[in-house]
């Protein structure tokens, strides 16, 4: 059958290494990325320290571990630009499914295309 499997219980060691190709939000200077990482059906979240002037491409290498039960199935990703006198700005945001994660046995390094809009 097709049916997705239960998601098992547990932990899910996430870890966010970088963004490349981000679009310029910034009119005078570089992006000040970050990334907040929120599980599905849940209120898990985190959010990685911004990376000043990075541009296009941002390097964290940031870890958290989630609690994971059924009905959390993905991961949705926000990348923000920091600015210090506005509103931070949505470089962009994607989806990505756990399935392949809980089936594969041992780490699962996977990129996360985002669209340039809120989901």
């Amino acid at each position: 059958s097709n049916a997705p499997r239960a998601m098992p219980y547990g932990k899910l060691n996430c870890q966010v290494v970088e963004a490349t190709n981000l679009p310029d939000k910034d009119w005078f200077s570089k992006n000040d990325p970050y990334c907040i990482v929120t599980l599905s059906g849940s209120n898990q979240s985190f959010k990685t320290k911004p990376r000043s002037n990075s541009g296009a491409n941002a390097m964290w290498e940031a870890a958290h571990e989630f609690n994971v039960i059924d009905g959390n199935n993905s991961l949705t990703l926000q990348v923000f630009d920091k600015d210090t006198f506005t509103s931070d700005d949505l470089i962009g945001s994607g989806t990505l499914e756990l399935q392949h994660a809980f089936d594969t046995d041992g780490p699962c390094d996977r990129w996360c295309s985002l669209k340039d809009k809120k989901l």
